[in-house]
């Protein structure tokens, strides 16, 4: 069983479709109708949206994962064009990722990526005066419930 028997399933047990998960997930109905009818791998940038809203473990629908069992710096660094300049050139992404998201993955397991994955895509989609409320409601909520003991673990990563 391929990675787009396995979607399908998962849509019939969720009680959903492609054309509802599509819309929900942002990849297009043709991609996931493509992959499901070619029983093809997902690729796992798509899965991880795919998990997120199916509530799913990422595992579960993906055979193409790109981390082994455990996690190294070179399986997450993405493949940026070389000539890809601003704010997300390659070095300022490897940068990011090897002082920041490499180690919280660390910290807390990679299984919760594709919430964060999800969380920044809707956060990306919303107006400017939108992102700064999530800001503001994220700085009040840590005032009240911030756990002190992951917020040591993370004053440890370098550059936090």
């Amino acid at each position: 069983m391929g990675d787009g028997s396995k979607l399908k399933e998962y849509l019939d047990v969720k009680g959903t479709n492609v054309r509802r998960i599509a819309k929900a997930t942002g990849i297009s109905a043709t991609t996931l109708y493509s992959i499901i009818q070619k029983d093809s791998n997902i690729r796992f940038d798509y899965a991880l949206r795919l998990a997120n809203e199916l509530e799913i473990d990422v595992n579960e629908i993906c055979s193409a994962m790109p981390f082994s069992g455990e996690i190294k710096e070179e399986e997450i660094y993405p493949t940026l064009p070389d000539g890809l300049k601003g704010s997300l050139d390659a070095s300022r992404v490897k940068t990011y990722i090897k002082y920041s998201l490499y180690p919280l993955m660390h910290l807390y397991g990679k299984n919760s990526m594709p919430d964060v994955d999800n969380l920044l895509t809707s956060f990306y989609q919303l107006d400017d005066e939108s992102r700064k409320e999530i800001v503001e409601t994220i700085k009040f909520k840590l005032q009240y419930h911030k756990d002190p003991e992951r917020a040591e673990q993370i004053k440890q990563i370098k550059g936090w």
